[in-house]
């Protein structure tokens, strides 16, 4: 299982904190030159400041007051108490790819690239503008060279097909995202079992929707959900997934369609689920009903879920949900998705001037001190510490103006290294009951869903597979939607459109697209890195001490 314990943290020793702290410029930003060489004592000679710029997508969320991306209190936090003087270049987040190839193309580009593309980055690294990380880690990195010792998993998922490592990832505690929880009051009003099996949910759904759960002598129920991410989720189940490993090789699947749209239009034509769900694209509906205590499934994100939790205790006190795993196919046992611990984020251009000062800037941001630093603020300014070690905001609204807008200088920080003090932002010290109650149900489903035995699906995880060329791409895409788009009137068609028709015009479609020469690419990809990439069982195998 997926463990969540923490070991010895990796920091920045606080005399050389101190040291580089007495380094750096004063004032509100870097300085225009390095610091010139200056006799230290005992004869010694002190290292040279060096100077580095870093990009920041700019979100248009800062404060006025606050100043600018490039040019705000934590920049000037930075340049004060880092190692290097920074110098931050603004990138147009809803056009930062169109910025960083303006940028490379004039020479400007920065000496960090910040980037959550994974695909552009490729693009960068196959125009040889990234700079290999191996050796510059090696010779000049103590603090993430100590994170990649710790985690070798880094450098496998860093390490592009030339055998070169060539990015930086940031490392996160696992965080489940989707969860399925169940009315249990209804259940023991019914007198019925947590189901095991999809047949077992077939049969709980049913008594929800038609078995009068809440007593009220009228059909205003609903089993399940299949509204917005729930019919993923109910793919999940089934393991209907694009590409899946299947004696030991990659492949694309089309035997799970079936059983997985069956099941879905089961649920459709026997009134168990809303009719209208196709309409609910954003869940809302969805969320209505859980929310008033008329669904007794719920698919969705935790949350969502955590967030609706309060209207449903308000309007029902006696209401009761636990979370429950998706129950057992023919396939298996599988989870809904989570985000993975690793997160590539960053890359260093090829033509910086000085790595050296780039590595230790990235040490220095990946230090305990800078990474609860950026996570809680000033103590006494943003937070004081409870008695159990937990940072407790002073002003909220001041702490959203202040800090609201430092995502993304946080990319690469190692925030596994934070204490967990709230869940669904529902404190762990908290004293309201409900917010007690919705922490017991979130622990418990962290156990059940960070589990290897009940994986997630998909060969890896989305934010890790390989990278195709933009044909290929094309593929991937318009298969996944041609398929969802063809399967989803399989349910409401009333049988004018069969699923057995729905699956025939998914291949069709499929091979016509130019199916065939993804599956050759991702066959021969698979025989070619299945013992060096990450995959998700590997994902399961982490651990946080």
């Amino acid at each position: 299982m997926l463990k969540h314990r923490a070991k010895k943290s990796v920091a920045l020793s606080t005399a050389a904190v101190m040291s580089l702290s007495i380094l750096a410029a004063c004032g509100s930003g870097a300085t225009n030159e390095p610091a010139a060489e200056a006799p230290a004592t005992g004869g010694e000679t002190q290292e040279a400041r060096g100077k580095i710029s870093v990009s920041i997508y700019d979100r248009g969320l800062i404060p006025k007051e606050e100043g600018t991306y490039s040019d705000n209190r934590w920049t000037r936090w930075i340049n004060e108490n880092g190692p290097v003087d920074v110098e931050f270049i603004q990138i147009p987040r809803n056009e930062s790819q169109q910025k960083y190839s303006m940028l490379f193309a004039s020479g400007e580009a920065p000496d960090l690239i910040l980037e959550y593309d994974n695909a552009f980055v490729n693009t960068l690294w196959a125009q040889k503008q990234l700079l290999p990380l191996d050796d510059l880690i090696a010779e000049h990195s103590t603090e993430y060279k100590q994170l990649l010792e710790k985690f070798p998993e880094l450098k496998k998922l860093a390490t592009k097909p030339d055998g070169k490592m060539y990015e930086i990832a940031r490392i996160m505690k696992p965080e489940i995202l989707g969860m399925m929880v169940i009315r249990k009051d209804w259940l023991d009003q019914l007198g019925l079992q947590v189901p095991q099996t999809i047949e077992e949910l077939y049969q709980v759904a049913d008594a929800f929707a038609n078995g009068d759960p809440d007593g009220n002598g009228t059909k205003d129920t609903f089993g399940i959900n299949l509204s917005q991410f729930a019919t993923y989720y109910v793919d999940a189940m089934f393991q209907n997934e694009m590409f899946i490993v299947e004696d030991g090789e990659l492949i694309r699947q089309f035997d799970r369609i079936k059983p997985a749209y069956e099941f879905k239009r089961r649920l459709f034509e026997n009134n168990i689920v809303d009719k209208d769900f196709l309409t609910d694209t954003n869940g809302q509906k969805a969320e209505q009903d859980f929310a008033s205590g008329k669904l007794g499934i719920y698919l969705a994100y935790a949350s969502v879920i955590s967030k609706n939790y309060d209207t449903l205790k308000k309007s029902i006190p006696e209401a009761e949900i636990v979370a429950i795993p998706f129950p057992e196919t023919e396939f298996g046992q599988f989870g809904p998705d989570f985000n993975p611990p690793f997160q590539l984020t960053g890359s260093v251009n090829a033509n910086a001037k000085d790595p050296a000062a780039v590595m230790k800037y990235i040490d220095f941001m990946v230090s305990k001190e800078t990474v609860e630093y950026f996570a809680n603020g000033e103590e006494g300014v943003h937070y004081t510490t409870s008695e159990n070690g937990c940072p407790q905001q002073i002003d909220r609204d001041k702490n959203k103006n202040e800090m609201g807008y430092t995502a993304d200088y946080k990319m690469f920080m190692p925030t596994y290294l934070l204490k967990t003090c709230s869940i669904n932002e529902r404190s762990l010290e908290s004293t309201n009951p409900i917010d007690q109650e919705w922490i017991q149900i979130a622990e418990e489903a962290k156990e059940l869903y960070l589990d290897p035995n009940r994986p997630h699906p998909g060969f890896t995880h989305a934010k890790f597979r390989p990278a195709l060329d933009k044909d290929l791409n094309t593929i991937f895409n318009d298969g996944w939607n041609t398929m969802n788009e063809i399967m989803a009137k399989t349910i409401v068609s009333g049988g004018a459109y069969t699923v057995d028709q729905g699956v025939a015009d998914v291949v069709s479609a499929w091979d016509q697209s130019g199916g065939k020469k993804l599956e050759e690419w991702y066959k021969n990809w698979y025989q070619e890195n299945k013992d060096s990439w990450l995959f998700m069982e590997d994902l399961y195998r982490m651990e946080f001490e």
